[in-house]
């Protein structure tokens, strides 16, 4: 469930699409990292989930939304891989906290 590279292109992306890559691997792997821990415990869980949907989907928004006709062509597949896997986790994150009310 790792999250794809960004694609390459022929000249270097602008650093603020780099810069937005690194923190969205940051915020998911650090997801990652607490679900395999199995230290589910309540606070973590919601941070987590509040960091995927409150940062990481935004910053893929706003990549989306900066790019040029071009640059989404190249963009879109990767686009739509990161926000189903950051979706895929959310929903765990999600499950366990509803899991954990019950």
């Amino acid at each position: 469930m790792d999250l794809l590279a960004l694609p390459e292109r022929e000249h270097r992306w602008p650093e603020n699409i780099y810069a937005a890559d690194g923190i969205i691997h940051n915020i998911y792997n650090a997801a990652i990292r607490m679900l395999r821990s199995n230290d589910a415990e309540p606070t973590r869980v919601a941070y987590h989930y509040d960091a995927l949907s409150a940062e990481a989907l935004p910053l893929l928004e706003a990549i989306e939304s900066d790019s040029s006709p071009d640059d989404y062509r190249l963009l879109r597949d990767w686009l739509l891989a990161c926000a189903r896997l950051i979706g895929e986790v959310a929903t765990m994150l999600k499950d366990i906290s509803q899991n954990r009310h019950e």
